[in-house]
């Protein structure tokens, strides 16, 4: 009977290779520092959560914030003429007649103004009419009318 040879039977035996252990030492740590040098530090470190907790605590508003500021006030007369056209044709019919006549006796009142008019400047000098406001007038006529002036 023949005895067959195993494949590693003619292998040196050693003993398994041992890592050597690493010092403590700070030479050590130097050089793993080095290693691992950072440049530039772009974040705070994380906070505790404890301390997050009573950041977020201190940080609480006592009061709550002031309201915003009121938006300015309507000044109709501060209005460009495309904006007055445009408030004019967003008007219903009620309203734009309401606007009419009250825009007619305000303009009759300040085109020629009443003679007995308190806020005139002069009571014994009979006011000049205002040639702006009467122009507009024949306009506002001539447009109703269909006449072209």
């Amino acid at each position: 009977m023949s005895v067959q040879r195993l494949l590693f039977d003619d292998l040196p035996e050693t003993e398994p290779v041992r890592k050597p252990r690493r010092s403590r030492t700070a030479g050590a740590a130097a050089t793993m520092a080095a290693q691992v040098a950072v440049d530039v530090v772009r974040e705070a470190a994380p906070l505790p959560r404890a301390a997050v907790l009573a950041a977020g605590v201190a940080t609480l508003p006592l009061a709550p914030p002031a309201p915003p500021p009121p938006p300015p006030a309507f000044d109709p007369a501060a209005l460009s003429n495309p904006e007055l056209r445009a408030l004019v044709q967003a008007l219903p019919d009620q309203r734009l007649a309401h606007l009419l006549i009250e825009a007619a006796r305000e303009l009759k009142r300040r085109a020629a103004p009443d003679r007995s008019d308190p806020d005139g400047e002069d009571g014994d000098m009979p006011q000049e009419p205002n040639p702006a406001l009467l122009r507009a007038a024949r306009q506002a006529v001539g447009e109703l009318s269909g006449d072209d002036f």
